[in-house]
């Protein structure tokens, strides 16, 4: 960054912190707008609105999940606990169906087709091979038409790799069960499921002919280092408050790279022992974390709008013995209402709704503008399949966090008709960051959210 470019006049959103291997987006500052753009208490008057899709696989218990009562009074089940502190600043949605989930002829396969189906609304082609089929998804529907603006169109997370190739569930393609973002009918989005790695996506200058020497600086070296000359001019012109709105910022990538260090070796400068791609901390729980603070920031500095998030691939068989579960998360989900398996069950719920609380506090804990960055995101939580004993697919599990911007009030639990299309939702999330599509899969119209 020049500094004869920096004075008082005000600076581009896209301004960032340059480095020879690093590229670092900075949170919203009062300089960054014309003064037209800022209301009397010196505050931004419009902020972009953030989505977000969090996945998680296999169905819920619907016993500890489920409200009974509808509206504002409603109450929360044990599942949901951890989030009780932040009920003003999310909703139950009950009622909503993916009904491309669902065989449809095709036979058994419901986990790839929840996952396949769950964000583009379409019924994937069973097949194994290379002629997959399913559909755009929500995600890159609004990377296409809404991300333009940012230096990443999307970002996509996971925590589990999978299988590349072959069939993993009854005749259905790997991919199925392993992506929910797909940019086209047949090419999914592949997701990150290495911290370190999502950092470098996130913070690398992503120059094609960056050696492999020049981007192992990343990993050795705080990106702080890297980008200090550049801090150091942009801060000579801040005022006292954007300096304290720098100054938090740069604590929490530090945080974040502190625990990617303390979770991960480093890579290996000698190129020829490469790590391998999939690895990533054994803590399943502060893994989890660290995405989620990824993604925080990756919306904090607007280098990306759109996020999608597996906590676990569909289908997936994983234990959780910090929570005391030994037996795989797959298994148990076929508890044939066994009391002990549906106690797992629920257990495995609860565990991935107090990591959704943790994200959902962190964006409520960011400032932006008059509110918070939480005010400006709408973030899904949720999956296609209801109860994975039953395998079905209607009245799903499906959380909405954020306000859009101030499009929508959260906290309630909204029941709308039997079989209404999740896709109507999606409909309405794509239709508050102005992306006008007429139909998603088996949408009926965009759904009201309050």
């Amino acid at each position: 960054m020049n500094a004869k470019k920096i004075c008082m006049q005000p600076i581009s959103r896209r301004t960032v912190l340059r480095g020879a291997t690093a590229s670092m987006g900075l949170p919203m500052l009062d300089l960054m707008a014309p003064r037209s753009a800022f209301g009397k208490d010196g505050q931004a008057k419009q902020h972009p609105v953030r989505l977000a899709w969090v996945f998680f696989p296999n169905g819920a218990n619907p016993e500890h999940w489920e409200p009974e009562k509808v509206g504002p009074d409603w109450d929360m089940k044990s599942s949901l606990e951890p989030l009780r502190e932040l009920r003003s600043d999310f909703s139950v949605l009950s009622g909503l169906a993916q009904v491309n989930a669902r065989s449809l002829g095709d036979g058994p396969g419901d986990h790839a087709r929840s996952s396949a189906a769950f964000l583009t609304g379409a019924h994937p082609l069973k097949t194994s091979g290379a002629n997959m089929r399913v559909g755009t998804s929500a995600d890159q529907i609004a990377a296409e038409h809404y991300g333009r603006a940012t230096r990443l169109a999307s970002i996509e997370l996971g925590t589990e790799a999978g299988r590349a190739a072959g069939s993993c569930d009854s005749g259905y393609a790997c991919a199925y069960s392993n992506n929910i973002a797909w940019k086209t009918a047949t090419q999914p989005v592949a997701k990150e499921i290495n911290p370190r790695l999502a950092f470098e996506r996130l913070f690398g200058n992503g120059t094609p002919e960056a050696t492999p020497e020049a981007k192992d600086v990343l990993f050795r070296r705080s990106i702080l280092d890297l980008v200090a000359e550049d801090a150091r001019q942009l801060n000579q012109r801040l005022g006292h408050r954007d300096r304290q709105k720098l100054d938090e910022y740069f604590t929490s990538v530090r945080d974040v790279e502190q625990r990617i260090d303390r979770m991960t070796e480093p890579l290996p400068f000698d190129v020829s022992d490469q790590r391998p791609a999939d690895e990533k901390p054994e803590e399943i729980g502060e893994h989890i974390r660290l995405m989620y603070d990824i993604m925080l920031l990756a919306f904090k500095t607007d280098t990306t709008r759109i996020s999608t998030f597996m906590l676990g691939n569909e289908g997936s068989n994983k234990s959780y013995p910090l929570i005391g579960v030994d037996d795989g998360h797959h298994a148990l989900s076929h508890h044939q209402n066994d009391a002990e398996k549906m106690r797992k069950i629920a257990a495995i719920d609860k565990f991935f709704v107090e990591q959704f609380a943790y994200f959902i506090k962190g964006l409520k804990e960011t400032p932006e503008g008059e509110g918070s960055l939480l005010d400006n995101c709408l973030i899904v939580y949720g999956g296609a399949i209801r109860d994975g004993n039953r395998h079905d697919h209607h009245d799903l599990p499906i959380l909405l966090a954020g306000r859009g911007g101030g499009r929508f009030t959260p906290g309630s639990h909204i029941k709308y008709a039997s079989e209404t299309p999740l896709n109507n939702l999606f409909l309405s999330m794509l239709d508050t960051v102005g992306v006008d599509i007429s139909e998603l899969g088996d949408s009926t119209g965009t759904l009201p959210l309050a």
